[in-house]
């Protein structure tokens, strides 16, 4: 029984219904990847640095990097270890331009302190359980905001692309925060050698998110009436990136 859906829920049903059946559905086990964990660790320091900013951001990463290996011990690390993804960490919240734009970040606050990871929820007409998310922060003016680390440079295409925002902005709305021009920023920072920080505002509107409802109200019915076509032609279908590709797709090999 699905007692609520998610962004995430939803984004895995659109790139595989068949991913989403076992995992939501059938509640089948899944391995957690190094990329996952790193994104983890990462938004953990950058959230405790703007909480208490009497410690750098290279002293916050450790114990986070730390604690989310010591949460994911079955994590499928390949050929890659455990010190290489604590390296490079420690190169990214060292390069200066990740650091100055941190930096400029200054949090709003309300009765409930500094308004960092507070979960959202949104409800859909016609859908009888909620959509529950997790702002990453709200900033001073009334923006929120998301942290995503990523081995490739976004353009701005890409950040007015995503769907995250539209939930959030919705569920902001639905629980009494106006969002001044329904502006997200994204806070990207690109792995690599050379780590980059960038920084993506821009605006939704309210047909987006009237389009938003109508897409989780036919994701709804489609689960609702089992649905659940196999999507081959999607990047999900890869025995990289999914965890039953072995005994779906891949199962002649």
């Amino acid at each position: 029984m699905i007692s609520h859906l998610s962004y995430s829920a939803i984004s895995t049903w659109l790139s595989c219904p068949e991913n989403f059946r076992r995992r939501y559905v059938e509640k089948q086990a899944t391995t957690t990847t190094p990329a996952l964990l790193f994104g983890t660790a990462f938004h953990g320091t950058v959230e405790q640095y703007l909480v208490d900013r009497n410690r750098s951001l290279i002293d916050v990463w450790p114990e986070q990097w730390g604690a989310a290996v010591e949460r994911e011990p079955d994590c499928e690390w390949g050929a890659d270890t455990p010190e290489q993804y604590h390296n490079d960490g420690i190169r990214l919240v060292s390069t200066p331009d990740v650091v100055k734009m941190i930096d400029a970040i200054k949090l709003r606050h309300d009765d409930d302190g500094p308004m960092v990871e507070r979960k959202l929820e949104l409800r859909v007409p016609g859908v009888p359980v909620p959509v529950i998310g997790y702002m990453d922060i709200m900033t001073s003016d009334g923006v929120p905001g998301d942290f995503k680390t990523s081995s490739y440079a976004w353009s701005q295409d890409k950040a007015k692309a995503e769907l995250q925002p539209a939930f959030y902005l919705a569920a902001l709305n639905q629980m009494g925060h106006t969002v001044p021009g329904l502006r997200f920023r994204h806070y990207v920072v690109t792995k690599g050698k050379q780590p980059k920080a960038q920084v993506f505002e821009h605006q939704r509107t309210w047909g987006e998110i009237l389009w938003l409802y109508e897409l989780i109200q036919r994701v709804w019915d489609a689960i609702e009436k089992e649905v659940y076509p196999l999507n081959p032609s999607g990047w999900l279908c890869s025995p990289k990136y999914c965890n039953w590709w072995s005994e779906c797709r891949g199962r002649g090999v």
